[in-house]
């Protein structure tokens, strides 16, 4: 069932679902045992708050918090106004919130602050009429506290097994780009478009990381997973080299000599094939035993200075630089996965 799932893109869906119900149980649990005047509030803010990553949930978790406490102080102030200074409701409800909408609309995240004030001021609730905002923002608190645990303990976002799958279709595509421009000869319109393709790869990989960095705040992702810090880099630098390579091949204007064109074809075939199943390995397994591994051994060196050899024979300076700064990248990729 989870294969079929992942096949039609609703796996993530079925997650988010489940992940959704856990924390709306589990704020429900927490608010019984809390004894929650309106515990439907917290249920409210375990929905808004859970999110598909971690990341997110703790912004919106933010952002739903801070929100919450303005709106609950500006509530207590139009409450006294309305007490002390004896105004009418309406009065004191548009004093206190125009400059609400005001920030609002500086900081449209802090939306939960109207909504708070509205609630705290104009409905009702059981207790005393300065409890109701505090009784509403405890709501939220524990709303906040349920999606986290959920978010952290129960279903914990697999950002790094999608960071991997990420970085293997960017090496695809990579070599996708590196094969037409070299070999295919392909206009430049083509390569803008391919590379707007390795990019939002990379956009994808950055964000799992940084993901990947939350989901394990009290370990140095530098230490415990470098394999995984090292992947955006050295796919930026090959990003470039292949754009590079581009614009020389489009500066020299013409094909390249067949044996040099052979051993490109080659060299690009085994080391993008190293390149994609080494980030399969890693994403579906352990990254402390994968870590050092590498059963599948290419020799760069032997694909890469024939390579480079032919280039001097055959190719203008241009493109011996090109594909020499290439070639040493792909020297720094094998280094990251096989080192």
């Amino acid at each position: 069932m989870r294969f079929g799932i992942k096949k039609l893109n609703l796996y993530p869906a079925v997650i988010q679902s489940v992940r959704l119900l856990l924390s709306v149980a589990t704020a429900s649990l927490l608010a019984h045992l809390c004894k929650l005047n309106e515990p439907y509030w917290a249920l409210i803010t375990a929905v808004i708050v859970t999110q598909s990553r971690i990341a997110q949930t703790l912004q919106t978790s933010r952002d739903q918090i801070i929100g919450s406490l303005i709106g609950g102080i500006a509530g207590i102030i139009a409450i006294a106004l309305q007490i002390y200074c004896g105004w009418s409701p309406i009065i004191v409800f548009t004093i206190v919130m125009i400059p609400m909408v005001m920030f609002v609309s500086w900081r449209p995240t802090m939306r939960l602050g109207v909504v708070t004030l509205a609630v705290v001021f104009l409905f009702p609730s059981p207790g005393g009429i300065f409890e109701r905002p505090f009784d509403r923002i405890f709501s939220i608190v524990v709303g906040v506290l349920a999606s986290l645990l959920v978010s952290y303990c129960i279903l914990r976002p697999q950002a790094r097994y999608h960071a991997f799958l990420h970085a293997k279709e960017a090496f695809s595509k990579l070599y996708k780009l590196l094969h037409a421009v070299l070999i295919e000869g392909i206009s430049w319109d083509a390569v803008e478009a391919k590379n707007d393709e390795i990019i939002t790869e990379l956009r994808e990989l950055a964000s799992d990381i940084d993901e990947a960095r939350k989901e394990r705040p009290t370990c140095v992702l530098e230490e415990t997973d470098p394999v995984l810090v090292q992947l955006f880099p050295i796919l930026r630098r090959l990003q470039s080299d292949s754009i590079f390579v581009a614009r020389a091949m489009e500066a020299y204007g013409q094909k390249l000599h067949p044996n040099t064109e052979k051993a490109l074809e080659h060299a690009l075939k085994e080391i993008f094939y190293f390149f994609k199943i080494q980030s399969v390995r890693q994403a579906n397994g352990k990254h402390k035993k994968l870590r050092n591994a590498c059963d599948i051994h290419v020799d760069f060196d032997s694909l890469l200075n024939p390579l480079l050899e032919e280039a001097k024979k055959s190719c203008p300076s241009i493109i011996q630089f090109t594909l020499k700064a290439l070639c040493n990248d792909f020297c720094r990729g094998h280094d990251i996965f096989s080192s």
